[in-house]
């Protein structure tokens, strides 16, 4: 049986790039796998991830984003240079690190690896990368209009009550996969991050932003650690193709489809996603003491 996420979990509050933020940990042997969520998610996306890696007895933690969960705002301007100093500051800390990141996390452990020129990520994992994305949806956002359309949201008269029924209602049915029963603590995490008209419409603009400074994916992209893709084959927010180029362009990379999994992989199969893990890990060969 899988022990209780808080006999396990630590929470505590860090500081990385000047960013205040919450992290979540477990101890173990090392090296620390580094787990960074998605756009509009927080740390608590790993609780299952985290439990799992605690009863392998590997050293984990999970953090909450410049902008979402508990951590600080992000500053004004661009927003990949705060979110690559942030995990560039966070590996320095717990480094030598295996990254897993999902959606927003996997674009920025990209961005971490290709940078690493001294060895400290080991591996890196992604789970639904977005930003090779090619369909409709990713098309329309990157266009200047779309980003007026959350300019007007802000001024409609949406009750919050309405919202928090629309945003529950999304994570529920977009972000797990089909079939699967949402966490209701999770959904409820979900909410409080976006409680009304104006806090979806930040997100919605933010979104667009993000996306904007990005137009062609990841442009030249070199990675020297080990490298495994991963996709959950229902995602309902960013289609397989997407990593299937992510793995294309990264020679010697591996590449997994997890059929029933949604846009979120670790929520729905948190067993099979750590089991991802430590296979990654055992095939870096590190096995350095709990702390």
């Amino acid at each position: 049986m899988m022990p209780s996420d808080h006999s396990v979990v630590t929470e505590s509050t860090r500081v990385y790039a000047g960013v205040r933020t919450r992290e979540l940990s477990v101890d173990g042997a090392g090296p620390t796998v580094v787990l960074l969520h998605g756009y509009c998610d927080s740390a608590d996306t790993w609780r299952g991830v985290l439990n799992r890696l605690a009863a392998a007895g590997r050293r984990a933690v999970a953090v909450d984003l410049p902008g979402f969960g508990l951590a600080d705002p992000r500053a004004p301007g661009p927003l990949t240079p705060q979110f690559d100093a942030f995990a560039e500051a966070l590996i320095a800390a717990h480094g030598p690190v295996v990254l897993m990141g999902n959606s927003l996390g996997a674009a920025t452990a990209l961005h971490a690896a290709a940078r690493d020129r001294v060895g400290r990520i080991r591996a890196l994992v992604t789970l639904d990368e977005p930003l090779l994305a090619r369909h409709w949806a990713a098309r329309l956002v990157r266009r200047r209009e779309y980003r007026r359309f959350f300019d007007l949201t802000t001024v409609l008269p949406v009750p919050d009550r309405v919202v928090r029924w629309v945003v529950a209602l999304g994570v529920s049915k977009v972000i797990y996969g089909p079939g699967y029963s949402a966490d209701p603590e999770f959904v409820a995490t979900a909410v409080r991050s976006v409680p009304n008209m104006a806090a979806a419409a930040a997100r919605g603009r933010d979104a667009i932003r993000y996306a904007r400074e990005h137009p062609s994916g990841h442009g030249d992209l070199t990675v020297s650690c080990p490298v495994v893709v991963v996709h959950g084959g229902k995602d309902r927010i960013i289609p397989v193709a997407a990593s299937r180029e992510l793995h294309a362009l990264l020679p010697g990379s591996e590449f997994a489809v997890l059929p029933t999994a949604g846009h979120c992989p670790q929520l729905d199969e948190p067993d099979n996603v750590t089991r991802l893990l430590l296979g990654v890990l055992a095939r870096t060969g590190d096995h350095e003491q709990a702390g």
